[in-house]
Protein backbone atom coordinates (compact mmCIF):
# COMPACT_ATOMS: atom_id res chain seq x y z
CA UNK A 1 0.00 0.00 0.00
CA UNK A 2 1.39 3.47 -0.75
CA UNK A 3 2.43 5.73 1.89
CA UNK A 4 0.34 8.71 0.58
CA UNK A 5 -2.77 6.74 -1.20
CA UNK A 6 -3.64 8.39 -4.35
CA UNK A 7 -7.46 8.73 -4.34
CA UNK A 8 -10.25 10.54 -6.86
CA UNK A 9 -13.58 11.32 -5.59
CA UNK A 10 -16.72 10.65 -7.37
CA UNK A 11 -19.59 12.79 -6.72
CA UNK A 12 -22.55 14.85 -9.19
CA UNK A 13 -22.77 17.76 -6.34
CA UNK A 14 -19.59 19.87 -7.59
CA UNK A 15 -19.44 21.53 -3.59
CA UNK A 16 -19.87 18.40 -1.62
CA UNK A 17 -17.07 16.64 -3.71
CA UNK A 18 -14.77 20.00 -3.28
CA UNK A 19 -15.10 19.42 0.55
CA UNK A 20 -13.86 15.82 0.68
CA UNK A 21 -11.23 16.32 -2.05
CA UNK A 22 -10.15 19.41 0.76
CA UNK A 23 -10.66 16.60 3.86
CA UNK A 24 -8.60 14.18 1.87
CA UNK A 25 -5.53 16.62 0.90
CA UNK A 26 -5.60 17.70 4.59
CA UNK A 27 -5.33 14.29 5.70
CA UNK A 28 -2.65 13.48 3.46
CA UNK A 29 -3.70 11.79 0.77
CA UNK A 30 -3.10 12.33 -2.93
CA UNK A 31 -6.17 14.04 -4.86
CA UNK A 32 -5.19 12.83 -8.29
CA UNK A 33 -8.65 14.59 -9.47
CA UNK A 34 -12.79 14.70 -9.25
CA UNK A 35 -15.62 14.25 -11.24
CA UNK A 36 -19.35 13.55 -11.94
CA UNK A 37 -21.28 10.32 -12.66
CA UNK A 38 -21.09 8.45 -16.20
CA UNK A 39 -18.36 9.29 -18.74
CA UNK A 40 -16.32 12.18 -16.79
CA UNK A 41 -15.92 9.37 -13.97
CA UNK A 42 -14.60 6.47 -16.29
CA UNK A 43 -12.12 8.58 -17.99
CA UNK A 44 -10.85 9.82 -14.57
CA UNK A 45 -10.50 6.41 -13.43
CA UNK A 46 -9.05 5.30 -16.37
CA UNK A 47 -6.71 8.44 -16.76
CA UNK A 48 -5.55 8.72 -13.29
CA UNK A 49 -5.74 4.69 -11.88
CA UNK A 50 -6.23 5.48 -8.17
CA UNK A 51 -5.23 3.55 -5.31
CA UNK A 52 -8.67 3.93 -4.02
CA UNK A 53 -11.65 5.56 -5.34
CA UNK A 54 -14.21 7.74 -2.95
CA UNK A 55 -17.84 7.89 -4.65
CA UNK A 56 -21.27 9.25 -3.79
CA UNK A 57 -23.89 7.65 -3.43
CA UNK A 58 -27.31 9.61 -4.22
CA UNK A 59 -30.17 10.24 -6.75
CA UNK A 60 -30.11 8.89 -9.10
CA UNK A 61 -29.27 6.05 -7.61
CA UNK A 62 -29.63 4.22 -10.76
CA UNK A 63 -26.70 6.35 -12.52
CA UNK A 64 -24.29 6.12 -9.53
CA UNK A 65 -24.21 2.72 -9.19
CA UNK A 66 -23.85 2.39 -13.08
CA UNK A 67 -20.84 4.53 -12.50
CA UNK A 68 -19.95 2.35 -9.64
CA UNK A 69 -19.86 -0.89 -11.75
CA UNK A 70 -18.01 0.81 -14.49
CA UNK A 71 -15.06 1.56 -12.24
CA UNK A 72 -15.05 -1.27 -10.15
CA UNK A 73 -14.73 -3.25 -13.58
CA UNK A 74 -12.07 -0.66 -14.93
CA UNK A 75 -10.26 -0.94 -12.09
CA UNK A 76 -10.41 -4.02 -9.62
CA UNK A 77 -7.68 -4.02 -7.88
CA UNK A 78 -8.91 -0.42 -6.29
CA UNK A 79 -11.18 -0.80 -4.04
CA UNK A 80 -14.46 1.93 -3.90
CA UNK A 81 -15.68 3.87 -0.55
CA UNK A 82 -18.98 5.26 -0.78
CA UNK A 83 -20.43 8.19 1.08
CA UNK A 84 -24.29 8.49 1.08
CA UNK A 85 -27.23 10.14 2.87
CA UNK A 86 -29.23 6.97 2.43
CA UNK A 87 -29.49 4.71 5.00
CA UNK A 88 -31.64 2.01 4.25
CA UNK A 89 -30.07 -1.72 4.20
CA UNK A 90 -31.58 -2.30 0.36
CA UNK A 91 -29.89 0.48 -0.81
CA UNK A 92 -26.29 -0.19 1.14
CA UNK A 93 -26.33 -4.00 -0.29
CA UNK A 94 -27.16 -2.39 -3.93
CA UNK A 95 -23.84 -0.87 -3.75
CA UNK A 96 -21.79 -3.63 -1.86
CA UNK A 97 -23.05 -5.67 -4.94
CA UNK A 98 -21.98 -2.81 -7.47
CA UNK A 99 -18.58 -3.16 -6.49
CA UNK A 100 -17.87 -0.87 -3.24
CA UNK A 101 -16.04 -1.87 -0.44
CA UNK A 102 -16.75 0.94 2.34
CA UNK A 103 -20.85 2.51 2.78
CA UNK A 104 -20.06 5.40 5.18
CA UNK A 105 -23.39 7.77 5.95
CA UNK A 106 -22.96 11.49 6.33
CA UNK A 107 -22.38 13.61 7.33
CA UNK A 108 -18.96 11.80 7.10
CA UNK A 109 -16.35 13.03 9.17
CA UNK A 110 -12.43 12.77 8.13
CA UNK A 111 -11.56 10.30 11.06
CA UNK A 112 -14.06 8.05 9.71
CA UNK A 113 -13.05 8.55 6.03
CA UNK A 114 -9.39 8.33 6.15
CA UNK A 115 -10.07 4.80 8.85
CA UNK A 116 -12.19 3.25 6.05
CA UNK A 117 -9.37 4.37 3.32
CA UNK A 118 -6.63 2.60 4.96
CA UNK A 119 -8.91 -0.64 6.24
CA UNK A 120 -10.12 -1.47 2.40
CA UNK A 121 -6.79 -1.07 1.08
CA UNK A 122 -4.97 -3.02 3.69
CA UNK A 123 -7.91 -5.84 2.63
CA UNK A 124 -7.11 -5.22 -0.76
CA UNK A 125 -3.08 -5.73 -0.20
CA UNK A 126 -3.91 -9.01 1.83
CA UNK A 127 -5.94 -10.14 -0.90
CA UNK A 128 -3.11 -9.28 -3.54
CA UNK A 129 -0.67 -11.36 -1.26
CA UNK A 130 -2.51 -14.55 -0.68
CA UNK A 131 -3.31 -14.97 -4.17
CA UNK A 132 0.11 -14.46 -4.92
CA UNK A 133 1.02 -16.97 -2.64
CA UNK A 134 3.33 -14.03 -0.69
CA UNK A 135 0.88 -14.75 2.54
CA UNK A 136 1.21 -18.28 4.02
CA UNK A 137 -1.55 -19.71 5.16
CA UNK A 138 -3.79 -18.05 8.03
CA UNK A 139 -3.67 -19.54 11.56
CA UNK A 140 -7.05 -20.34 13.76
CA UNK A 141 -6.28 -17.12 16.19
CA UNK A 142 -8.14 -16.33 19.53
CA UNK A 143 -9.23 -12.91 20.46
CA UNK A 144 -6.18 -10.52 21.67
CA UNK A 145 -8.07 -8.11 24.85
CA UNK A 146 -5.34 -5.40 25.76
CA UNK A 147 -7.08 -4.14 29.03
CA UNK A 148 -5.10 -0.28 28.36
CA UNK A 149 -5.33 3.01 30.78
CA UNK A 150 -3.82 5.97 30.61
CA UNK A 151 -2.50 5.92 34.54
CA UNK A 152 -2.24 3.17 37.64
CA UNK A 153 -4.47 2.80 40.03
CA UNK A 154 -7.63 2.58 38.02
CA UNK A 155 -8.29 -0.78 38.76
CA UNK A 156 -6.96 -2.67 35.12
CA UNK A 157 -5.38 -5.26 36.74
CA UNK A 158 -8.62 -6.46 38.73
CA UNK A 159 -10.64 -5.98 35.67
CA UNK A 160 -8.07 -8.35 34.03
CA UNK A 161 -8.38 -10.68 36.82
CA UNK A 162 -12.04 -11.25 37.01
CA UNK A 163 -12.75 -10.37 33.07
CA UNK A 164 -10.48 -13.76 32.55
CA UNK A 165 -12.30 -15.80 35.49
CA UNK A 166 -15.64 -14.91 33.83
CA UNK A 167 -14.94 -15.91 30.59
CA UNK A 168 -13.68 -19.62 31.37
CA UNK A 169 -15.96 -19.91 34.40
CA UNK A 170 -19.35 -18.75 32.79
CA UNK A 171 -18.69 -18.80 28.73
CA UNK A 172 -16.62 -21.90 28.75
CA UNK A 173 -13.58 -20.20 26.92
CA UNK A 174 -10.02 -20.90 27.15
CA UNK A 175 -8.05 -17.86 28.76
CA UNK A 176 -4.74 -16.59 29.06
CA UNK A 177 -3.73 -13.97 30.84
CA UNK A 178 -0.78 -12.48 30.45
CA UNK A 179 0.77 -9.66 32.86
CA UNK A 180 3.12 -7.10 31.19
CA UNK A 181 2.77 -4.41 34.14
CA UNK A 182 6.69 -3.48 34.06
CA UNK A 183 6.54 -1.22 37.25
CA UNK A 184 4.45 -3.43 39.20
CA UNK A 185 2.88 -6.98 38.10
CA UNK A 186 0.11 -7.67 40.46
CA UNK A 187 -1.63 -10.17 38.54
CA UNK A 188 0.50 -13.19 40.44
CA UNK A 189 -0.68 -11.28 44.03
CA UNK A 190 -4.36 -10.83 43.07
CA UNK A 191 -4.50 -14.76 42.07
CA UNK A 192 -2.64 -15.17 44.79
CA UNK A 193 0.30 -17.89 42.62
CA UNK A 194 3.84 -18.03 43.56
CA UNK A 195 6.26 -16.86 40.58
CA UNK A 196 8.88 -19.02 40.13
CA UNK A 197 9.14 -18.17 36.13
CA UNK A 198 7.90 -15.65 34.20
CA UNK A 199 7.97 -14.07 30.88
CA UNK A 200 11.37 -12.33 31.36
CA UNK A 201 12.43 -16.57 31.37
CA UNK A 202 11.35 -15.79 27.63
CA UNK A 203 13.67 -12.89 26.81
CA UNK A 204 15.73 -14.94 23.98
CA UNK A 205 16.19 -14.49 20.33
CA UNK A 206 12.56 -14.39 19.25
CA UNK A 207 12.53 -17.18 16.46
CA UNK A 208 13.78 -19.43 18.89
CA UNK A 209 10.89 -19.09 21.35
CA UNK A 210 8.39 -22.15 21.36
CA UNK A 211 5.62 -23.65 22.56
CA UNK A 212 6.95 -25.93 24.38
CA UNK A 213 9.05 -22.80 26.53
CA UNK A 214 6.16 -20.85 26.31
CA UNK A 215 4.05 -23.59 28.14
CA UNK A 216 6.68 -24.12 30.91
CA UNK A 217 6.32 -20.51 31.97
CA UNK A 218 2.79 -20.68 32.19
CA UNK A 219 0.57 -21.43 35.43
CA UNK A 220 -2.71 -22.91 35.65
CA UNK A 221 -5.26 -21.13 38.60
CA UNK A 222 -7.33 -23.41 40.16
CA UNK A 223 -10.19 -21.00 38.34
CA UNK A 224 -8.69 -22.50 35.24
CA UNK A 225 -7.16 -19.27 34.31
CA UNK A 226 -3.89 -19.83 32.43
CA UNK A 227 -1.41 -16.77 33.53
CA UNK A 228 1.99 -15.38 32.35
CA UNK A 229 3.44 -13.20 35.05
CA UNK A 230 5.63 -10.71 35.42
CA UNK A 231 8.61 -11.31 37.15
CA UNK A 232 9.12 -10.36 40.54
CA UNK A 233 12.00 -8.00 39.82
CA UNK A 234 11.14 -4.52 37.57
CA UNK A 235 14.37 -5.03 36.82
CA UNK A 236 14.04 -8.30 35.05
CA UNK A 237 12.28 -6.23 31.99
CA UNK A 238 15.40 -4.82 31.01
CA UNK A 239 15.81 -7.77 28.26
CA UNK A 240 12.31 -8.26 27.25
CA UNK A 241 11.23 -5.80 23.93
CA UNK A 242 8.27 -5.60 21.70
CA UNK A 243 9.36 -8.04 19.44
CA UNK A 244 9.29 -10.92 22.43
CA UNK A 245 5.62 -10.06 23.38
CA UNK A 246 4.49 -10.57 19.59
CA UNK A 247 5.94 -14.06 19.78
CA UNK A 248 4.70 -15.05 22.98
CA UNK A 249 0.96 -13.23 21.86
CA UNK A 250 1.00 -14.69 18.59
CA UNK A 251 1.72 -18.42 20.20
CA UNK A 252 -0.62 -17.83 22.52
CA UNK A 253 -3.25 -16.73 20.57
CA UNK A 254 -3.30 -20.04 18.23
CA UNK A 255 -3.51 -22.22 21.63
CA UNK A 256 -6.39 -19.87 23.64
CA UNK A 257 -10.01 -18.81 22.88
CA UNK A 258 -9.03 -15.56 24.74
CA UNK A 259 -5.66 -13.57 25.55
CA UNK A 260 -5.68 -10.81 27.99
CA UNK A 261 -2.98 -8.53 28.16
CA UNK A 262 -2.89 -6.45 30.99
CA UNK A 263 -0.88 -3.22 30.81
CA UNK A 264 0.85 -0.72 33.29
CA UNK A 265 -0.25 2.57 34.06
CA UNK A 266 2.51 4.49 31.46
CA UNK A 267 3.32 3.78 28.06
CA UNK A 268 6.37 2.31 26.21
CA UNK A 269 7.33 0.07 23.24
CA UNK A 270 5.37 -3.10 25.08
CA UNK A 271 2.51 -1.14 25.34
CA UNK A 272 2.81 0.03 22.06
CA UNK A 273 2.90 -3.63 20.59
CA UNK A 274 0.29 -4.50 22.75
CA UNK A 275 -1.99 -2.70 21.32
CA UNK A 276 -0.87 -3.12 17.89
CA UNK A 277 -1.71 -6.83 18.57
CA UNK A 278 -5.24 -6.33 20.35
CA UNK A 279 -8.48 -7.22 18.31
CA UNK A 280 -10.22 -5.32 20.90
CA UNK A 281 -8.74 -2.25 23.50
CA UNK A 282 -10.72 -2.05 26.74
CA UNK A 283 -9.67 1.49 27.62
CA UNK A 284 -10.35 2.12 31.61
CA UNK A 285 -10.80 5.13 32.86
CA UNK A 286 -12.23 6.64 36.36
CA UNK A 287 -14.30 9.46 36.43
CA UNK A 288 -11.57 11.62 38.62
CA UNK A 289 -10.53 14.75 36.65
CA UNK A 290 -6.79 13.51 36.32
CA UNK A 291 -8.14 10.22 34.84
CA UNK A 292 -10.35 11.37 32.11
CA UNK A 293 -7.72 14.27 30.98
CA UNK A 294 -5.17 11.80 30.81
CA UNK A 295 -7.51 9.30 29.10
CA UNK A 296 -8.77 11.75 26.34
CA UNK A 297 -4.94 12.60 25.74
CA UNK A 298 -4.43 8.13 25.21
CA UNK A 299 -7.05 8.75 22.88
CA UNK A 300 -6.03 11.61 21.04
CA UNK A 301 -2.76 9.28 20.31
CA UNK A 302 -4.88 6.67 19.13
CA UNK A 303 -6.07 8.73 16.62
CA UNK A 304 -2.93 9.86 15.60
CA UNK A 305 -1.90 6.42 14.82
CA UNK A 306 -4.75 5.82 12.49
CA UNK A 307 -5.68 3.09 15.45
CA UNK A 308 -9.28 1.69 13.80
CA UNK A 309 -11.58 3.41 16.48
CA UNK A 310 -13.65 0.79 16.64
CA UNK A 311 -11.60 -1.74 18.49
CA UNK A 312 -11.72 1.21 21.20
CA UNK A 313 -14.05 0.33 24.06
CA UNK A 314 -14.07 2.47 26.85
CA UNK A 315 -14.71 0.99 29.85
CA UNK A 316 -15.44 3.26 33.14
CA UNK A 317 -14.39 1.75 36.67
CA UNK A 318 -16.39 3.36 39.91
CA UNK A 319 -13.64 2.67 42.65
CA UNK A 320 -15.23 4.89 45.25
CA UNK A 321 -18.42 5.68 45.90
CA UNK A 322 -18.38 9.20 44.97
CA UNK A 323 -18.05 7.97 41.32
CA UNK A 324 -20.67 6.50 40.23
CA UNK A 325 -20.94 9.43 37.44
CA UNK A 326 -23.67 9.11 34.94
CA UNK A 327 -22.43 8.02 31.09
CA UNK A 328 -23.78 10.62 29.32
CA UNK A 329 -21.60 12.94 31.70
CA UNK A 330 -18.54 11.13 30.37
CA UNK A 331 -19.39 11.06 26.54
CA UNK A 332 -19.58 14.69 27.05
CA UNK A 333 -16.19 14.63 28.48
CA UNK A 334 -14.70 12.80 25.94
CA UNK A 335 -16.89 12.98 22.96
CA UNK A 336 -17.34 9.08 23.41
CA UNK A 337 -19.74 6.18 24.10
CA UNK A 338 -19.23 4.43 27.54
CA UNK A 339 -19.22 0.87 26.15
CA UNK A 340 -19.26 -0.50 29.86
CA UNK A 341 -19.28 0.93 33.60
CA UNK A 342 -18.35 -1.70 36.67
CA UNK A 343 -19.72 -0.48 39.56
CA UNK A 344 -18.02 0.13 42.87
CA UNK A 345 -18.04 -2.22 45.09
CA UNK A 346 -16.62 -2.81 48.72
CA UNK A 347 -16.23 -6.42 47.74
CA UNK A 348 -13.67 -5.90 45.25
CA UNK A 349 -11.18 -4.89 47.91
CA UNK A 350 -12.22 -8.09 50.43
CA UNK A 351 -11.64 -10.48 47.46
CA UNK A 352 -8.38 -8.81 46.56
CA UNK A 353 -7.18 -10.06 50.10
CA UNK A 354 -8.32 -13.43 49.69
CA UNK A 355 -5.79 -13.18 46.90
CA UNK A 356 -9.04 -14.82 44.58
CA UNK A 357 -11.38 -13.06 42.02
CA UNK A 358 -14.62 -11.50 43.25
CA UNK A 359 -16.61 -12.94 40.56
CA UNK A 360 -15.55 -16.23 42.63
CA UNK A 361 -15.69 -15.01 46.31
CA UNK A 362 -18.88 -12.86 45.88
CA UNK A 363 -20.94 -13.76 42.80
CA UNK A 364 -23.94 -12.01 43.60
CA UNK A 365 -22.28 -8.80 44.14
CA UNK A 366 -22.88 -5.79 41.68
CA UNK A 367 -19.19 -5.84 40.43
CA UNK A 368 -19.17 -9.26 39.93
CA UNK A 369 -22.76 -9.76 37.84
CA UNK A 370 -21.29 -6.45 36.12
CA UNK A 371 -17.88 -8.33 34.99
CA UNK A 372 -19.36 -11.36 34.63
CA UNK A 373 -22.15 -9.66 32.19
CA UNK A 374 -19.17 -7.91 30.25
CA UNK A 375 -17.46 -11.14 29.57
CA UNK A 376 -20.72 -12.83 27.78
CA UNK A 377 -20.90 -9.13 25.52
CA UNK A 378 -17.52 -9.65 24.84
CA UNK A 379 -17.60 -13.53 23.98
CA UNK A 380 -20.85 -13.29 22.45
CA UNK A 381 -21.67 -15.87 24.85
CA UNK A 382 -25.98 -15.37 25.72
CA UNK A 383 -26.07 -15.11 29.65
CA UNK A 384 -28.30 -17.21 31.29
CA UNK A 385 -30.08 -15.53 34.76
CA UNK A 386 -27.28 -13.30 35.61
CA UNK A 387 -27.06 -10.52 33.76
CA UNK A 388 -31.11 -10.39 33.32
CA UNK A 389 -30.91 -9.20 36.68
CA UNK A 390 -28.30 -7.05 35.88
CA UNK A 391 -30.38 -5.80 33.09
CA UNK A 392 -33.34 -5.43 35.74
CA UNK A 393 -31.57 -3.49 38.55
CA UNK A 394 -29.98 -0.84 37.05
CA UNK A 395 -30.99 -0.86 33.22
CA UNK A 396 -27.74 -0.93 32.05
CA UNK A 397 -28.24 -3.25 29.33
CA UNK A 398 -29.55 -2.47 25.55
CA UNK A 399 -33.60 -3.74 26.70
CA UNK A 400 -33.30 -1.94 30.21
CA UNK A 401 -32.83 1.16 28.56
CA UNK A 402 -35.34 0.33 26.23
CA UNK A 403 -37.86 -0.43 29.04
CA UNK A 404 -36.83 2.27 31.48
CA UNK A 405 -37.62 5.03 28.66
CA UNK A 406 -40.82 3.35 27.98
CA UNK A 407 -41.61 3.46 31.71
CA UNK A 408 -40.80 6.98 31.69
CA UNK A 409 -42.56 7.79 28.87
CA UNK A 410 -45.94 6.04 30.33
CA UNK A 411 -45.62 7.90 33.69
CA UNK A 412 -45.55 11.26 31.61
CA UNK A 413 -49.03 10.30 30.15
CA UNK A 414 -52.29 11.55 32.22
CA UNK A 415 -55.05 9.90 32.45
CA UNK A 416 -57.94 11.90 32.50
Amino acid sequence: MARNPRVIVIDQDQIARSEVQKMLALSGFAVLGEAGYGIEAVSLAKEAEPDVVVVAIEEPVVRALQTVEAVADLLPQSPIVAYSSIKEPGSIRKAMLAGVSDYLTTPVQEEELVTSIHTVLATEERKRARISGEMEEPLACGTVLTVFGAKGGIGKTTISTNLATALVQKTNQSVTLVDLDTRFGDVAILMDIPVERSIADLALPEEEISREMLQDCLYTHNTGVTILPAPVRPTDWRNVHAGHIERVVTLLAQTYDYVILDTPGTFNDIVARALELATLVLLVATVDLASLKDTLLALDMLRSWNFPQEKVKLVINATNEASNIQPQEVKRMLGREVFWSIPYDRNISMATQLGMPVVVTKPSAKASESLVELAHVLSGVHQQGEGQRQQKRDGKGLFGRILGQLTEEKSEVKVE
